[in-house]
């Protein structure tokens, strides 16, 4: 395990690389690899990769861009991350542009995760997937969502118009095509496009985690990394396998949920927006939701200021079935709509409001709740016989814990000890064991040994 801070991604590299080594000793069977946003593209990527090309040519590597990463010895934004892992089989495979199309990849992958663990079945192997689809990206020039002030042409503009906002049957109409320039053009949020493979991958039981790049500093596209190349738009994987070492995950939202503040939507558009919530646009519905609508200068007041001093308060989908789920939604106040980050088949169960399986509250999230989730998925997770741990954290949860996010850090070190593990922030998780994920939560991956002593 290996991490190293440092704006020259390159060299962070080259120091995680040795820090991984030293801990390893021995002929690493995968990579997994991890950065901060760094500027210069694709170029700069493949450039940091050739440090652990040189070395380890024909290990297969997958990992992505995000946010930022931690261990137990730092954390920061630039620089990289990597676990080097042995003792064990892993394949690797990229899917490209993979928003494109994707009803028949998803039926590739599917196929080449269903062989792979029926084939590990007949030896007595453990198998699971790890999965990096294709992160959140917009356009360079869009609208500033700190001060709200136009910066340039984003696309997503149109739907602030008053016929859009006047018929809400363009809703309908507008859907399936807004979806459709999404994925052509690999903007906007990614997960509806992901949403058929997790789909399906859950259905037949197949065991997986994974995690969503996230850029929020300047909003472009996530880069996936496949056997030392950089690609955009993609999605990358990994099948890893052992009949040593047993693959478990839990997820924690960090939430707690209001009951008594329910909505449900009343309009619907695919490809991640749901512009009408108790019949009111973007801000106005947030405002009357949280019982602020006396005061709307609160919107302004909340991203100008430190989140973890407030609860944090997003738009929760609950699904009676299976508890632990959330769904995030954003209200807008740019552009007077509601910003649903969830995948269209979860909004058109809000826009029906079925009441069998799906609900919506709001629900605080704040350092205590998040703190206190956190120790109740480590406790049921490590134990002696945890052989490495793999976290990806919601990005959004650093908002909320301020500058207490390096005490919240100390969690994982007081559960892991000396025990190898990488902490990743993430723009949307998944895991099949509480399924579905996609914001707002932790989602743990931990290797435990199937003997005491290996």
């Amino acid at each position: 395990m290996g991490l190293y801070i440092d704006h020259d991604l390159k060299r962070a590299t080259m120091k995680a690389l040795e820090q991984a080594e030293d801990e390893l000793r021995a002929q690493p069977c995968a990579i997994l690899y991890f950065t901060g946003s760094h500027s210069g593209g694709t170029r700069t990527y493949d450039q940091a990769m050739t440090v652990i090309k040189e070395q380890y040519p024909s290990v297969p590597l997958v990992g992505c861009s995000g946010l930022g990463m931690a261990n137990k010895n730092d954390y920061g934004m630039k620089g990289a991350g990597m676990m080097l892992l042995t003792g064990l089989t892993a394949k690797s495979a990229i899917v490209k542009r993979f928003r494109i199309a994707n009803w028949i990849k998803t039926k590739k992958i599917v196929k080449n995760c269903k062989k792979t663990v029926e084939a590990d079945r007949k030896i007595n192997s453990n198998t699971t997937h790890i999965f990096f689809p294709p992160g959140v990206g917009f356009p360079k020039f869009m609208a500033n969502l700190l001060n709200h002030r136009i910066e340039g042409i984003n696309p997503f503009m149109a739907f602030n118009n008053r016929i859009w906002r006047k018929f809400p049957l363009l809703s309908k109409i507008a859907g399936k095509p807004t979806e459709l320039l999404m994925n052509i053009a690999g903007i906007g949020f990614s997960y509806s496009s992901s949403w058929p493979l997790f789909t399906q991958l859950y259905k037949k039981g197949i065991h997986f985690t994974g995690s969503f790049g996230a850029d929020p500093l300047t909003m472009l596209k996530t880069y996936q990394f496949y056997n030392f190349k950089a690609y955009k738009d993609s999605l990358a994987y990994m099948s890893i396998s052992s009949p040593d070492l047993q693959f478990e995950s839990r997820a924690d939202s960090g939430a707690e949920i209001i009951p008594d503040k329910s909505f449900s939507l009343d309009s619907f558009i695919s490809g991640g927006f749901a512009p009408r919530i108790h019949g009111k646009w973007g801000a106005d519905a947030l405002l009357e939701l949280y019982g602020m609508d006396k005061c709307p200068d609160i919107l302004e007041r909340c991203t100008q200021r430190a989140f973890y001093a407030h609860p944090y308060r997003p738009l929760c989908v609950i699904d009676d079935q299976q508890n632990l789920n959330l769904y995030g939604l954003i209200v807008n106040p740019n552009l007077k709509h509601a910003l649903i980050t969830t995948p269209p088949q979860i909004a058109k169960k809000l826009h029906s409001n079925d009441p069998n399986r799906y609900k919506a509250f709001i629900g605080d999230q704040s350092s205590t709740t998040i703190e206190y989730s956190l120790k109740k998925t480590l406790k049921t997770l490590v134990t002696k016989k945890t052989a490495f741990g793999l976290f990806f954290d919601c990005a959004n949860r650093t908002m909320v814990l301020g500058d207490k996010f390096g005490q919240y850090l100390d969690n994982f070190k007081n559960f892991l000890g000396e025990t190898p593990y990488l902490v990743i922030l993430s723009g949307g998780e998944v895991n099949s064991q509480d399924y579905p994920i996609v914001n707002f939560t932790t989602v743990s991956h931990v290797a435990n040994r199937t003997t005491l002593f290996p």
